[in-house]
């Protein structure tokens, strides 16, 4: 088709009047054909606004409005019935789409003659002619793909629904249906979601300058939006002057209308909080049991207090991190999941430094190393379920000497960040530290299978590979779930699916939701407490002591996270009440220089304060089944009055305690207390 459009070309041109009436023919007998074919179309059917379209649902944070989304959280439609449908709506769409649109069959075969005429000029398609009733058949049953083929089976559908249906029903279902572009990730289809998501109001209250710029954004949508609507203006002051030359606009009110600006909401319906928005629409279409209603209202689970802390921590925190470290702006992105761990409520979420510069949600969808903050769950496992004969707890000591362990690619040999080994220690310092040698010993010891699969109890949904690097926190995962993980630990080893939604909270009636999964025992409590008191160790003495300068170390328990070359830097923190988890790092996974001490861990502490500062937290209580004991810190032994070495209250499980320490009897003690008085008067001699 297109060599010989190439090869009539120079002699169209010599003859304008002769090319214009072949085109003319030719259009005719194309329509004459395919209205002979259209008899025996299939009966093609517009959508059932009853069942095409699901309602519109409006969450709520604390009794407030938060935003509104649709039933299914990737695609916004708001079905109106034509009668509801603005006038100068309608106006405005006619004359910018199809201005013969009430008299033509379907097909506009004055418009068909100049486009084919134009197309032939400029051996290709150049022009479309394509009518309301058309673009609709394109919309609802083919594809976009410009070609002559889908082309003819559009004109057939077209023609097929004017049989069927009368203007009015059309004319509502193109106003519905028709595509106005995307809002993030979602796909927005008819006047009434675009007027909502775009420019912030119902259509009923859309101005003339509104209806036009949505009627001038049909042709290229994603285009005219990209920049805030300022590429929209020509095109819709062209709209608007059709609509005075087609008698549905008076000229001064259509010369005000040019006067003012394009305002496009620049992030669509949900700027503020919207990755948590994006979150609970994603479980809204998942788990809402979706009524026969226009509107549903739902509560949800976020704390705006907390979530305007953690959005403040993670924009006053990024650019000092860049200056510390000379990093250009923008280089950093962090991420922040608060929950409850009794009922899984996630209270605040950051997916990363802007939503409006980026609305991917790196808090769910990134998967990033943990590190050492994996190192509690091998720890764990242990406590769970140690090899036949062999107890650990939190007083043993494990060789931190050098190891080689067979890997598949060759031999490991873990080393410790510091570079040195430090000879026996006990589980305690070990976790506190932060040592990479004894937390590879140990997840040889009980088995990576073990460790993979107590991990996975707890949260972790990620793929775990069970190489001897696991330990260390080789296998990624995402911030959501290593979070929910230790909320498991603190909420005593039972696990319970994190929320975005409370049908409870919303300001009517408690919206149907299938349900969630039921909460379930991943650990005893007796191996989570354990664990949460070696984590209140690191707090106090260990990778987490920073905390100390927020007032936070005596009241919370937490894990620094920090992976080879510095380029992911995590840290987790909890009180029974609330568990606050932060990663930071970069999106291309360059190396950031900084620990997870260092980065997360004043972001998180900034928020903490924020949380505990309004509601103190409840103590951390040990379980029936555990004897707390004084042991000697580094030896582990059960410590003693007389005992060197300082000492330390350790969690041991009911019949693991070590044995209770004995002094020297009465003529030791006098035989040391005579040596240093010898000593003593020998400095006088």
């Amino acid at each position: 088709m297109r060599a010989a459009l190439l090869a009539l070309k120079p002699w169209l041109a010599s003859k304008p009047r002769l090319g214009v009436a072949l085109a003319a023919v030719a259009a005719l007998g194309a329509l004459v054909v395919v209205v002979f074919a259209s008899w025996g179309v299939a009966r093609y059917r517009l959508p059932d606004p009853a069942a095409a379209v699901q309602p519109t649902v409006t969450l709520y944070a604390e009794g407030e409005p938060l935003a509104t989304v649709q039933g299914d959280g990737r695609r916004a439609q708001i079905w109106v019935p034509l009668e509801r449908i603005p006038r100068v709506v309608v106006d405005a769409v006619l004359a910018a789409e199809d201005r013969r649109f009430l008299g033509h069959p379907g097909i506009d075969v004055l418009a068909m003659i100049r486009a084919a005429g134009a197309n032939l000029r400029r051996t290709e398609i150049v022009q479309g002619a394509s009518t309301l009733t058309q673009q609709l058949a394109r919309t609802l049953f083919l594809d976009r793909e410009r070609r002559w083929q889908r082309k003819l089976q559009e004109i057939r559908i077209a023609l097929a629904l004017e049989r069927r249906y009368d203007k009015a029903r059309i004319l509502e279902a193109y106003l519905n249906t028709v595509y106005l572009g995307h809002d993030r990730d979602v796909a927005v289809h008819g006047v009434a979601a675009a007027a909502r998501r775009f420019l912030g109001k119902d259509l009923a209250r859309v101005r003339p300058e509104e209806a036009a710029f949505l009627a001038a954004t049909i042709r290229a949508p994603n285009r005219l939006l990209a920049d805030g609507g300022r590429q929209a203006r020509g095109p819709r002051d062209r709209v608007l002057q059709a609509m005075v030359d087609e008698g549905g606009l008076p000229a001064p009110v259509a010369r005000e209308a040019m006067a003012r600006p394009v305002r496009v909401r620049a992030d669509g319906a949900a700027t503020r909080h919207g990755y948590f928005v994006d979150l609970a629409a994603d479980e809204v279409a998942r788990r809402l049991t979706l009524p026969r209603a226009p509107e549903v209202r739902v509560g949800t689970t976020l704390d705006p207090r907390l979530q305007a802390a953690a959005e403040a921590a993670v924009a006053d925190g990024l650019p000092a991190l860049e200056r510390r470290r000379r990093l250009p702006a923008g280089t950093l992105q962090a991420t922040v999941v608060a929950l409850e761990p009794a009922s899984g409520r996630i209270r605040a979420l950051v997916g990363g430094r802007r939503y409006a510069d980026s609305q991917f949600n790196r808090a769910t969808r990134a998967h990033r190393q943990p590190g050492s903050l994996f190192k509690p769950f091998v720890y764990l496992a242990a406590f769970e379920g140690p090899p036949a004969g062999v107890v650990l707890t939190p007083a043993s000591l494990v060789a931190d000497e050098p190891v080689a362990i067979p890997a598949a690619e060759g031999v490991w040999a873990p080393r410790n960040t510091d570079g040195l080994f430090h000879g026996p220690v006990t589980v305690r310092r070990a976790l506190e530290q932060s040592l990479n040698v004894p937390a590879a010993r140990v997840a040889q010891s009980v088995g990576l299978a073990s460790v993979s699969r107590v991990a996975r109890t707890l949260g972790i949904e990620s793929r775990l590979a069970e190489v001897p690097s696991l330990a260390l926190g080789s296998s990624e995962v995402t911030l959501l779930e290593i979070t929910a993980a230790f909320a498991t630990i603190a909420n005593d080893g039972v696990r319970v699916a994190p929320t975005t939604l409370d049908p409870e909270a919303g300001p009517g009636p408690a919206s149907p939701m299938l349900k969630r999964a039921a909460p379930a025992r991943a650990v005893s409590p007796v191996s989570a407490f354990q664990v949460t008191h070696l984590l209140r160790g690191v707090m106090r003495s260990g990778t987490g002591s920073a905390s100390a300068r927020y007032g936070l170390h005596e009241v919370t328990a937490g894990k620094t996270g920090t992976t080879d070359d510095l380029r992911d830097a995590w840290f987790i923190g909890y009180t029974p009440d609330l568990v606050i988890g932060v990663w930071v790092g970069s999106d291309d996974g360059r190396s950031i220089g900084l620990t997870g001490s260092e980065a997360a861990l004043p972001i998180w502490a900034t928020i903490m304060q924020s949380a505990v500062r309004r509601a103190p937290p409840r103590p951390f209580t040990p379980p029936p089944g555990v004897v707390m004991a004084e042991v000697d810190r580094e030896t582990g032994r059960r410590a003693a009055w007389c005992a060197d070495g300082p000492a330390v209250a350790e969690a041991f499980r009911e019949g693991t305690e070590p044995p209770r320490a004995h002094c020297p009897g009465p003529a030791l003690v006098r035989s040391a207390a005579e040596r240093v008085v010898d000593w003593f008067r020998g400095l006088f001699r």
